[in-house]
């Protein structure tokens, strides 16, 4: 259950589901990009809008990615969405070997209690369903540090300099074997 203070027990890790949002989420999905704000200071837009989650839903479907809510028991027992995670499972920039980790944001009440290691070792298990994968990529804003840390500790190594992207951010492109 979460605790009264809105944030994880111990056992939260064990206690999550992930499912692919429908139209009707985008307000919750605002929520947690709300919830994670200081993530979103380090790039151009430090505001969550709803344009903004139209945009990153948009982006998802076009490079064949499976945009997901994190789920945790609300207080009344039902599902209360507390994170979010896009990934392409395979295919990605038209290369069938390659899949994409492509965001994963957990609200800030949720995070340091092995949430976000659980979700992405649960992305890696659907990735790995396709044994024609043999890497996933990702990226990391050059300006966060936690988040550069976290990917390494996860396996993950940095393949590039830093690359200045579309959205005006700056980041290093991540690959794991699988």
């Amino acid at each position: 259950m979460i605790g009264r203070s809105g944030s994880c027990p111990v056992s939260c890790a064990e206690m999550f589901t992930i499912r692919p949002i429908s139209y009707e989420e985008r307000l919750a999905v605002l929520e947690v990009y709300r919830q994670c704000e200081d993530f979103l200071s380090l790039g151009p837009q430090p505001r969550a809008s709803l344009e903004m989650v139209d945009a990153d839903l948009a982006l998802s479907r076009q490079a064949g990615g499976v945009f997901c809510g994190i789920y945790l028991p609300g207080p009344s027992g039902e599902p209360e969405m507390v994170g979010v995670v896009d990934y392409v499972p395979g295919g990605y920039g038209g290369v069938s070997e390659h899949a994409d980790l492509s965001l994963l944001m957990i609200a800030a009440p949720y995070r340091s209690a092995g949430l976000g290691r659980a979700v992405a070792e649960w992305v890696e298990a659907q990735v790995r369903a396709n044994p024609a994968v043999t890497a996933i990529l990702s990226g990391v804003q050059v300006n966060n540090p936690g988040a550069i840390r976290f990917w390494t500790r996860m396996g993950y190594r940095i393949t590039s300099g830093p690359e200045l992207q579309a959205d005006q951010t700056t980041t290093f492109q991540l690959w794991k074997d699988l």
